[in-house]
């Protein structure tokens, strides 16, 4: 149901609930002067009832004031009704019957006040037994006032119910209009507008909130639209390269380029090699689709400390004459997945193998800190600019000549290290700066 429609129903429920309430006010406010009138007939039926005559006589000087307004008579056992008091100031007279005698005015002395007419009557039976004495006095008063009531409160309700409406209608074009704007941006969106955002609202409120988040969501959707764009572009990039030069060495064998032995050996050869490169990269790519999903991944306990003694290792059977140093507390426990740790770390050595001169030192040290195991692979070569260093986790991101194809990476060996390590619910940071080289840091929660 649209929120014009609710409005229009809930209107609709204050006016019945308004309704009852006049209703009831009204009815209570009656009742209440139907039960003074009551009282008065009571006070008066006493004295009315000492009137026994067959005509009408004047008033007695005593009660006059309380008689002046009430009709007084007597009701024969006939049927008739006759006046017993003059100068009365009413006009008309209750149409009593022998039945409402009866039924009201069981025992003498005694009555009960009914209505007939628009009076309010009390009969009471005579001493004689020859009839009832009747006192009744109008209920105009009383009818007018209820009526007056009724218009008072159905006027003050009526104003109410149109200041709430207009209210409600203010309220309601203030809280649609955000509605209103996302909607009608959404749909250009849809159309193909891609730059299309909501105006903005003043500051603090709930429309304004709500046009933040949707164009802080707009904003974040296009940058990740952007990120896969250039992510698809770079990972073709990448993929063509080795492709082309795979081709190449087809088209040249079949031109009969190839035909020395030797020439083929080495064509076949550097084929070889392009297609380990595009089945790593490959397999990086899968690698990384997966920890986007959720890769599932052991928990089991692992010591960091042997995790960097394996990369130094294989650092220095790499480069021999690198100078590697580890420094760590053993143990240095943390739960997760030996393999992809394993990753993790060997892709940073690796990272700081590749990019700085051979004869620079790297160390790799290890300790707890804050409730964390913390690792950090340090390198003393050029550093990198803060620009450069905010973007090494993107994916195929190189940030400078160095980061070459022919040093044998895929630009993916810290996104997949990033990627690992978040999925652990670690974090990997890089401090660095031009001349002071680089110190990637790895925290992950400790088990010990």
């Amino acid at each position: 149901m649209r929120l014009r429609n609710r409005l229009f129903v809930g209107l609709g429920a204050i006016v019945v609930v308004f309704g009852i309430i006049v209703f009831l006010i009204a009815n209570t406010q009656r009742r209440y002067l139907v039960e003074q009138v009551d009282r008065r007939l009571e006070r008066s039926i006493g004295l009315a009832a000492g009137v026994v005559t067959d005509r009408p006589v004047p008033l007695p000087p005593e009660g006059a004031a309380d008689l002046t307004e009430l009709w007084v008579g007597w009701l024969a056992l006939d049927g008739t009704l006759t006046p017993v008091v003059e100068g009365q100031l009413v006009t008309g007279s209750p149409d009593v019957t022998l039945d409402d005698a009866r039924q009201h005015a069981t025992r003498p002395g005694r009555g009960e006040p009914f209505t007939v007419d628009g009076f309010r009557v009390m009969a009471v039976a005579r001493p004689d037994q020859q009839g009832w004495s009747i006192v009744a006095l109008s209920l105009e008063a009383a009818d007018a006032a209820y009526v007056r009531l009724l218009w008072a409160l159905g006027l003050g309700a009526l104003v109410v119910l149109t200041v709430v409406l207009l209210i409600g209608l203010w309220v309601l074009r203030l809280g649609v209009k955000p509605i209103t704007e996302v909607t009608a941006a959404a749909e250009a969106i849809g159309a193909g507008e891609r730059d299309r955002r909501v105006p903005s609202f003043p500051t603090g409120t709930e429309a304004a909130e709500l046009s933040d988040a949707f164009n802080s969501m707009l904003d974040q959707k296009e940058a990740a639209d952007e990120r896969l764009r250039q992510f698809v572009a770079d990972a073709s990039h990448e993929l063509r390269t080795p492709l082309t030069s795979i081709r190449g060495y087809a088209d040249l064998y079949q031109r009969g380029g190839l035909a020395e032995p030797a020439k083929l050996d080495d064509a076949m050869r550097r084929v070889t090699g392009e297609a380990e490169r595009m089945g790593a990269l490959v397999d990086d790519l899968l690698l990384l689709s997966k920890l986007d999903r959720g890769l599932p991944i052991e928990h089991v306990s692992v010591d960091l400390a042997s995790l960097l003694d394996d990369a130094a290792a294989d650092a220095r059977a790499v480069q021999p004459d690198r100078p590697i140093r580890v420094h760590c507390e053993r143990p240095l426990l943390c739960q997760g997945d030996p393999l992809r740790l394993h990753q993790v770390v060997a892709a940073l050595v690796h990272n700081a193998l590749v990019h700085t001169p051979v004869d620079t030192a790297i160390e790799l040290t290890g300790a707890p800190r804050d409730g964390a195991a913390v690792l950090e692979i340090i390198d003393h070569g050029p550093g990198l600019d803060p620009d450069v260093a905010n973007k090494v986790f993107e994916r195929f991101y190189r940030g400078d000549p160095s980061r070459a194809r022919s040093s044998g990476g895929s630009g993916l060996g810290l996104s997949i290290a990033k990627s690992i390590v978040e999925t652990h619910g670690g974090r990997i940071t890089v401090h660095t700066a031009p001349g002071e080289g680089c110190r990637f840091t790895v925290a992950m929660p400790s088990s010990g």
